[in-house]
């Protein structure tokens, strides 16, 4: 049965991979992201663990069951966001914008390095606390005002706004390159691919969304090792880097499985016995943590903020340092198999947000480039990985559109053709 839902499911991304390849200006819509995810993340990883005589095999035909109905609310969730009524549209002063993408490039460049000169042992933690948080928290400044940059520049490019893409692109260049960040490659790439494509309608190329799924997969293998030769040790040894043998790794994966989908079957199984559902409330708890600042308030009153949920994972099983529940996980625990709805709307928010920014909305489109990676770490994460990122965007860029449109009359608009009056271009 397990072998035969892992059919499924292979043929189901299969379908949607096809679909934007088929049509590459689909390369752009959610649902390409959540089958790239599962095509690279998700699938090498159950092989493996359907062979796995310590994994109960009934939990797997369940995490399977699960990933199955998740994957396909992403598609449907989707089409019916694209079917939404487009939110207005607000005039925005290009000078307000390279304005504030400046500012806030400059606002979150300051906590970044605040954030390199912590030690060791406080920044390099598997979950930060305390400071790094903290700077992290406004460091995410910077990706808005990259963000912000790359739209003005798309539209009408000129020295400054290039300037301050320069600028961002360096912190990039450190957590990517260094760091071996596979969320912020990614964030990085989408960023411009999309700005590109709102602004002039200019797609992707097949040759190179074929290499991107590669170097995701490659990501998926050996971003372990290279973070260990390239950033731990303190100086990076790239002759560690040239050793690390992606082939063996591939067959490893196959052979053993991943612990991703090993927490997921673990997590879906006990709580389908126990029927201990949380109902959405590790929403809140997460919100909680990212939110309420224990420096301020008091670890004590933080904490009571916090409300009780039941456990995820059966006595005695410790899920290995560094990996994730996975979205599907998370979504179980909440509300049983009807958790995909998690997805839906996942998809249907982003499938809205698409469909008004293809129409010329700035907001809209800075706000789809700025939720992509989060929409996808909800699937090889936690659910409450875009609903984080959803406030942060309401606290910080909502303010900064809504001075930017102040007193600008609609013929000073940042304004966009849509993608559908011309031939879309290739880069």
């Amino acid at each position: 049965m397990a072998w035969l839902l892992l059919s499924f499911l292979t043929a189901l991304c299969g379908i949607m991979i096809l679909r934007a390849l088929l049509v590459t200006e689909r390369c752009y819509h959610f649902p390409f992201f959540a089958a790239g995810i599962f095509l690279t993340f998700i699938l090498p990883q159950l092989p493996g663990i359907i062979n796995d005589r310590f994994v109960d095999n009934s939990a797997i035909v369940k995490a399977l069951v699960m990933s199955i109905l998740c994957l396909a609310m992403c598609w449907a969730g989707w089409h019916f966001g694209m079917r939404s009524r487009p939110a207005r549209n607000v005039a925005f002063s290009e000078k307000h914008l390279v304005i504030a993408a400046a500012s806030m490039s400059l606002a979150g460049a300051y906590f970044f390095y605040q954030l390199g000169q912590l030690p060791d042992a406080e920044r390099l933690k598997s979950m930060m606390t305390g400071r790094a948080v903290t700077y992290l928290f406004f460091a995410k400044l910077l990706t808005y005002g990259c963000a912000i940059a790359l739209l003005c520049h798309a539209l009408r490019p000129s020295k400054v706004t290039l300037l301050i893409i320069l600028f961002d692109a360096a912190f990039y260049f450190e957590r990517i390159v260094i760091a071996g960040r596979r969320g912020e490659t990614a964030e990085f790439f989408i960023l411009i691919a999309l700005a590109f494509w709102f602004q002039r309608g200019w797609v992707v190329p097949r040759p190179a969304i074929l290499a991107g799924l590669t170097v995701a997969l490659a990501g998926l293998l050996g971003a372990g090792e290279y973070r260990q030769a390239t950033f731990y040790t303190g100086e990076p040894n790239w002759k560690a880097v040239m050793q690390i043998d992606l082939g063996e790794k591939w067959k490893d994966l196959l052979q053993e499985g991943g612990p991703e989908m090993v927490n997921a079957a673990k997590i879906i199984g006990h709580v389908d016995q126990t029927k201990a559902f949380d109902l959405g409330i590790n929403h809140w708890n997460w919100t909680v943590f990212a939110y309420v600042p224990a420096q301020l308030v008091g670890r004590s009153f933080k904490e009571a903020l916090m409300l009780e949920q039941p456990p995820m994972f059966e006595r005695g099983y410790e899920p290995p340092i560094g990996s994730t529940a996975t979205g599907m996980a998370d979504a179980f625990v909440s509300f049983w198999y009807f958790g995909c709805a998690k997805f839906f709307a996942i998809a249907w928010i982003m499938g809205w947000l698409y469909t008004s920014a293809t129409r010329g909305n700035t907001a809209t489109q800075l706000a789809y480039m700025l939720l992509a990676v989060p929409s996808i770490l909800s699937i090889s994460h936690f659910t409450h990985e875009i609903v984080i990122a959803g406030i942060h965007l309401a606290i910080f860029l909502v303010p900064t559109l809504f001075l930017a449109s102040a007193g600008v009359r609609r013929a000073r608009t940042l304004s966009v053709a849509k993608p559908a009056v011309f031939r879309s271009q290739r880069f």
